[in-house]
């Protein structure tokens, strides 16, 4: 089934840039940490980026935090660059600057959990392994018939199925990434193309007649609504340039870390409305305002900013979209 399963890898797995034979330990964490909740094509746009600035942990490892979520700006989930700036300043400090090969070594790092841990040590090093995501746990619900399937017992199903008793060494790089493919293009939610995936003749759900009743859908809580109003706050400098009043958050809480104008529950008094719209997360749906204000909240401690800078900063996409407001405020 293994070979099967690699013969389908390399005849239809998609070219993605990092797909060029290379197994650069580095890259592959970068990719990995991306990919996260992350759609493909962004990480494609982003990835050349991302490198350029820091081509290796130890340059990570040397930057400002501040310049890494500056160059994180508009990925979301900033806790991930947070997180791998952190892992890679561990790694310098505690482990040489090389990345550990096991998964267990892997996992203690910042920010890596068990499916990344895994995923790592198998595209990097050839450790076997199963890393299981949301695409790997819907082929494993499949194969197994079952609603819902624990991590363990998916991981334990394709691992007797691609390896046996024995995995061998060497195989964990294209089993990881092809299994990842497998349910991202062919064991898909809705209309899976169950003719062409390679691990069909031991799928009991394909056998059933309708393996997208595997997983069984998962129950969705609604996102919360939360109302949010920017102080959109513009001076002048000795010369006569705009300057923006700028907010760093809290190291905790939403956008931790990240600049924007100071966001409060309440909106400023006596303040000229700029705009309103939607902004939606995965748990929220904010309503947010922004506002013209005279002054920022007494509870703010912000610095000033030449507009031009404002996109050098780390921000969310909530903030830039109220800073591209500082126009309308001259």
């Amino acid at each position: 089934m293994r070979d099967a399963l690699q013969d389908w890898f390399e005849r239809a797995a998609r070219p993605l840039p990092w797909r060029d034979g290379r197994r650069d330990a580095y890259r592959t964490l970068v990719v990995e940490v991306l990919s996260q909740q992350t759609r493909i094509a962004t990480v494609e746009a982003r990835l050349p980026g991302f490198l350029a600035r820091f081509p290796d942990l130890a340059t990570l490892a040397a930057a400002d935090l501040d310049e890494v979520l500056a160059v994180w700006s508009g990925l979301g989930y900033y806790r991930r660059a947070r997180a791998l700036h952190a892992l890679a300043r561990a790694v310098v400090a505690d482990h040489g600057g090389r990345l550990p090969r096991e998964p267990d070594a892997l996992q203690r790092l910042p920010g890596i959990g068990p499916y990344t841990a895994t995923a790592l040590a198998a595209q990097a090093f050839g450790v076997p392994g199963v890393a299981v995501d949301g695409n790997v746990r819907r082929v494993g619900a499949r194969l197994l018939a079952a609603p819902d399937p624990s991590d363990r017992e998916v991981r334990s199903a394709l691992t007797a199925l691609l390896w046996g008793d024995e995995p061998h060494d060497g195989q964990g790089a294209f089993v990881a990434e092809a299994l990842v493919e497998l349910g991202a293009t062919v064991c898909t939610p809705r209309a899976p193309a169950c003719p062409e995936c390679p691990l069909r003749p031991g799928c009991r759900g394909a056998a059933d007649g309708d393996p997208t009743r595997y997983p069984a859908p998962r129950r969705r809580t609604a996102p919360r609504p939360w109302t949010l109003h920017a102080w959109l706050v513009v001076d002048r400098d000795a010369d006569g340039g705009a300057v923006v009043a700028v907010e760093r958050r809290a190291d905790r809480g939403p956008w931790a870390g990240l600049h924007g104008p100071p966001w409060r529950d309440e909106p400023p008094p006596d303040a000229e409305p700029l705009a309103r719209f939607v902004h939606r997360l995965s748990h929220r749906t904010i309503d947010a305002h922004v506002w013209r204000a005279s002054a920022p909240p007494e509870d703010a401690d912000v610095r000033w900013l030449a507009a031009a800078d404002l996109a050098g900063l780390g921000t969310a996409e909530i903030d830039r979209r109220a800073f591209a407001l500082v126009a309308a405020t001259r």
